[in-house]
Parts: structure tokens; sequence; C-alpha cells
């Protein structure tokens, strides 16, 4: 009866419409045994009811898994929690060998260097039944190599990347080696290491000495890169764009006039077969290895200045400056399509913040993060993002802070129709070292886009049970959704709805549900306590 009496005081059905937006919300108590276990997974059956699944406190020395079950309906509806069991899955210990690139090392003779290392790990892995996945439990073994080329030259690292597929230890890895004649330039390769320490490598071909502007791995493990040439060559505009599979394989390789002779990019997206890279310039005629420095993000153990290496370092202080054009371009079939210039200053005619918002302001050409990025059916872009800048939390070293909410609108020309602002609701420091989450849901017309912004919230505790077992607090993010309507023809933006009403949130590792069929996001949160399920649904017609 008591449980009863508290599930009708704490459960909120709520319902509210903001543009054409439908909100709903529920809160139900948990019971204690829930609270002492953890959410383990969401799901829902063929009738659009939502299945909350919390896994129990196991008995180590038991065999059975035990689990509770909070049901609600398409209204969120609370109908009621079951109990279930199953054995426990056990599988087991594994060997797994992988390498790690890297480039210097933690000592003071080689911690500016760039010369490629490679670890091999040879390391036993144990099943654990909570997470349905192996993990590390120790290191068995741990090979340092230092590659080097057919001449003998070593090898100068600039990347690397793997696969995600299970069992294939094979590195990808972006690397240059002196050349031999010191008349020729330096020349870039991709070098793949295969579990026999074979080397394989092929080389780029760029003629006349290039620096690399950006490179990335794509969802689905395939690598593109962009090269600049330098002061030597001819035509400062004439980049290259690369395309490898993970094996490297080349799948395309262009030559195109880049928007801008220095041209800094910062982020990629791969949409519908179609590469998109967005970029920065200033109003230099110059070379890009005379603005800016060389993109090289691969790891570097001994390295501590804020960059993953020294020339990393360079290129991240390349990026406080401040920009004067903002740069789209879109590659299709390995040929670059488009490529657009936008003015910086012309961002403050077109800034349209949100119904109600005084926090945000135009982009004045500052580094930001870009977190979404969508094609509408009109093929227009929508590109959403952070400001990026610095914050010293007292540990006498600065980490990134993720600052003002950027949203930019261009059609699919590439020209600017709007920048959308939204000021941030939490601005303190132990919030701003985690960056949000943004994402674009587009109505089935076409005529609208939610942009769903995940407001941070920072803490400091303990974000898990490891951390609180070894008594070691730190700061870790809660979320909780801040939602608003772009309508699309008219380049507007309405106002943002927070879900949650600063109560509930999401953790790291937060958990929605899309519902295709109704065009629909739920999401499954928790009060500061771990007490109370809440769950809020956003529909959007």
């Amino acid at each position: 009866m008591k449980k009863i009496l508290q599930g009708i005081a704490f459960s909120l059905l709520t319902c509210l419409t903001v543009q054409a937006q439908e909100f709903k919300e529920s809160v139900e108590v948990l019971s204690k045994k829930a609270v002492k276990g953890y959410l383990y997974d969401i799901s829902s059956d063929e009738t659009g009811k939502s299945l909350v699944t919390y896994k129990m406190k196991m008995d180590k020395k038991g065999d059975q898994v035990e689990y509770e079950q909070y049901s609600f309906d398409k209204d969120l509806k609370f109908l009621g929690s079951a109990d279930t069991q199953e054995k426990k899955e056990m599988k087991p210990d594994t060997e797994a060998m992988s390498f790690v690139a890297y480039v210097g090392g933690s000592t003071s003779f080689d911690v500016l260097s760039m010369k490629l290392k490679l670890q091999k790990l040879v390391v036993q892995k144990e099943w654990v039944h909570e997470k349905q996945a192996y993990k590390t439990k120790k290191v068995i073994s741990r090979e340092n190599i230092k590659p080097k080329n057919e001449d003998g030259k070593v090898y100068l690292g600039y990347a690397s990347y793997e696969s995600s597929r299970p069992n294939e230890p094979d590195l990808f890895v972006l690397a240059k080696a002196e050349s031999k004649d010191k008349g020729q330039a330096d020349i870039f390769r991709v070098v793949l290491f295969n579990t026999d320490m074979e080397i394989k490598e092929t080389i780029l071909e760029l003629q006349g000495s290039h620096s690399l502007v950006f490179c990335t791995q794509l969802t689905s493990d395939d690598v593109v890169a962009v090269f600049a040439p330098n002061a030597t060559g001819p035509d400062p505009s004439k980049y290259v764009y690369f395309k490898f599979d993970i094996r490297g394989k080349m799948l395309g390789r262009t030559e195109f006039k880049s928007p801008a002779t220095a041209l800094l990019i910062t982020s990629a997206y791969e949409k519908d077969g179609s590469m998109y890279f967005f970029g920065t310039s200033t109003k230099s005629t110059e070379c890009f290895n005379q603005v800016f420095n060389e993109y090289a993000p691969i790891y570097n153990p001994g390295y501590t200045e804020g960059g993953n290496n020294k020339l990393d370092f360079k290129w991240q202080k390349s990026l406080e400056e401040k920009m004067d054009n903002f740069h789209i371009l879109k590659f299709s079939d390995n040929k670059l399509a488009s490529a657009s210039t936008t003015p910086v200053a012309d961002f403050k005619s077109k800034f349209r913040p949100a119904v109600g918002d005084k926090g945000a302001t135009p982009y004045k050409g500052r580094r930001f993060l870009v977190q979404s990025f969508v094609v509408t059916a009109n093929e227009d872009y929508l590109i959403a993002g952070q400001l990026m800048g610095s914050v010293n939390l007292g540990t006498g070293n600065k980490v990134d802070s993720y600052e003002d909410v950027v949203c930019f609108h261009f059609d699919k020309t590439g020209a600017l129709k709007a920048q959308y602002g939204l000021g941030k609701l939490n601005n303190d420091k132990k919030s701003e070292i985690f960056d949000m989450f943004q994402n674009f849901y587009l109505s089935p017309d076409g005529k609208s886009a939610y942009w769903e912004v995940m407001e941070v919230k920072g803490v400091k505790g303990y974000e898990g049970f490891l951390e609180a077992y070894y008594g070691v607090p730190s700061f870790y993010p809660l979320y909780y959704p801040r939602i608003g309507k772009i309508d699309l023809s008219n380049a507007t933006v309405g106002a943002f709805k927070t879900m949650g009403d600063g109560k509930y949130f999401l953790k790291r590792n937060f958990l929605r549900q899309q519902d295709a069929t109704e065009n629909s996001v739920t999401y499954f949160g928790h009060d500061d306590d771990f007490k109370n399920l809440w769950v809020g649904k956003m529909l959007m017609p």
C-alpha cells in the first residue's frame, strides 16, 4: 500500500505544446533493489510500449542474474513492473594481440621527437557478464618496436587508425620518411603493420613538398586525408584529396582548387556517399605551411603541453587565431563537387537567436567543435557545435572548455541562410569541461528540423562503482535535453523546451529511443540520488 501511495505521489504526467511540438514526461519510484542495481537496457514492443530494464546487484557465487523491468505505454502511463531471471553466461579468459602507434616518448631525450614507434601488446581478457563483453584483465607482454623503411630511415608518425572489426589487429599509419636525396622532398606514405610484423608501405602521389592539412577515420573504417603544397609549389591552392580503406587500398585521389591558399580544416562528415569538410581561413594569400601548422594527431605518451605531440600542439595554437572566412567542401565520387566561402562578417546580419533567448551571440571566427551535421530534404546543410577555449581547474594544467552553442544553416550552394543562437544554462568551469551532444531530427514534410541540445551539468563525485569503491572522486557530466524547432523555409528557430525540469538527468552513456512510426524520441534518466526513474518523450509532427 505504501509503494502504491508513493507511486501516486511521485508519478507525473505532463503534456506541453511548444510550436506544435508535444512533450510528455513521467516519473516513477524505483524499488529498493533497482536503486542498488543499474539501468541495463531499454527496448520497445510492437505496440510502442517502452520497457526499461534494471539489472540487480549480482551474487558472484550464484548462477542466476536478476532483472526488474518497468513498462510504460505510448503516452508514458506507467503499466507496472515485473521481475525476471536468466542463467549467468560465463566465458573463458582469452588472449588478444593489438598494436599501438605513437611518437616521441616519456624521456627528456625523445619527448619532442616525431619518430614513429610501435608497441605490440598481448593481453589477457576476462568475460564481464554485466557488460556482456570482455575486458582486459592483465598485460601479458609489451614489446617496443622502432620501424624503419627500406632506406633505413626512421618513420615520422602523423596519424594511426585501427579496424573497428574484432580480431583484426593490423594498423594503418600515415607517416613520412626523410628522403635519401636531400634535394628531394620528404615523402608521405601509408604504412601497414600486421601481426607478423611485416611492413607494407604505399608512397602517396604528391608532386613536390606537401603538408598534411587534415585526416580522419570514417564510421566505415575508411580514412580520408587532405594535403596542401608547401611554398616551393607553383600553385598554393592546388590541394590533394585521398581516400583509403583500412587495409591501405587507395579508393580515390583527386587534385582540387582550395577556396583558400591556407585552408584550416577542422572536421569532416560522410553523408549519403558524399564527403563534407568544414574549415576556416584568414585573409592571408600565403601557403598553408606559412600560415598554419601540420595536422598530426598521433599520440605521444610523454608530451603534456595540451596537444598529442609537438606538431599537434602547434596546430592547436593555429586554431586560436581569429578567422575571416568559413568554408564547406563537398566531394562526390571522390571529386570536388562544390566549395563555398562565407565571410565571418556575414554571420552577424544572419544571426537568429531562439525565441526568448538572450545569452547567444553571433559567430566571430573563433575555433569551434562540430558536433552534428545533417543534409535536409532540399539539400540545405545544418551544422551544430560549440566554441572552444581552455580553462584551469586549479590543477596547474589547462584543459579544453566547450562554450557557446553554434548552429549554422547553409543552402545547397553553401550560401549562409542563418546562424541560430542558443545560450548555455550552465557556464561554471566544471560544466564547461564537457562537450554537449547535439543532434537534428527532420520532420516528415521536410519543412522543419528539431534541434536537440544536451545541456551539461558538471558535478563532482563518484560517477561509477569503481570510483566509489576506490574513493576517487572526479568531475563527471549529467545531461538533460533542450529542444527547439527550426523553420527551414523561414530560417527561424522557436523557443526551446527544457526537459526534466532541472531535477532529472541522463548520464554520460545515456539511452534514448526513436520511433519512426510516430516520429518521436524518448529519453530515460534519473534524479540525483537515483531513486526515481524519469521518462520524457518529444513528438515531432
